[in-house]
């Protein structure tokens, strides 16, 4: 009898990222570990940009959400709260924590908050 155990932290990322449809990559940097795909913007003034998008996840994920993403290349973000990313040079991390997290703990959940992140973006954001 084969028992099913549940994932949890990167592994859940990468296989809800899998289920999703994404081809996710771990990457090592400095500040741990990250899960790493391609995203391609659905909406707004950047909407068919392709980018890449790193999150680091929990070691509870999906109890708690990666923080914000690393992103590159480098759109800056109309809210502000950019900083540098531990992932490398190219990519910059944006402090924006999910919200209503409690209300939908999976990957789907976090993919609509990047949705709505990338939305916000305006034309007057570097790229």
């Amino acid at each position: 009898m084969t028992t099913h155990q549940p994932l949890w932290g990167p592994a859940a990322l990468h296989a809800g990222l899998l289920a999703a449809g994404y081809t996710p990559q771990h990457i090592t940097a400095s500040g741990g570990e990250f899960v790493a795909f391609d995203y391609t913007v659905e909406t707004g003034c950047r909407a068919g940009t392709t980018v890449r998008v790193a999150l680091q996840a929990p070691s509870d994920f999906p109890v708690t959400p990666p923080a914000g993403p690393q992103v590159t290349p480098r759109l800056g973000h109309p809210d502000g709260a950019v900083h540098p990313s531990p992932v490398g040079d190219d990519w910059e991390y944006w402090s924006r924590p999910a919200s209503n997290w409690a209300a939908d703990r999976s990957v789907r959940g976090y993919l609509r908050h990047l949705r709505t992140l990338f939305a916000q973006l305006t034309s007057e954001s570097p790229s």
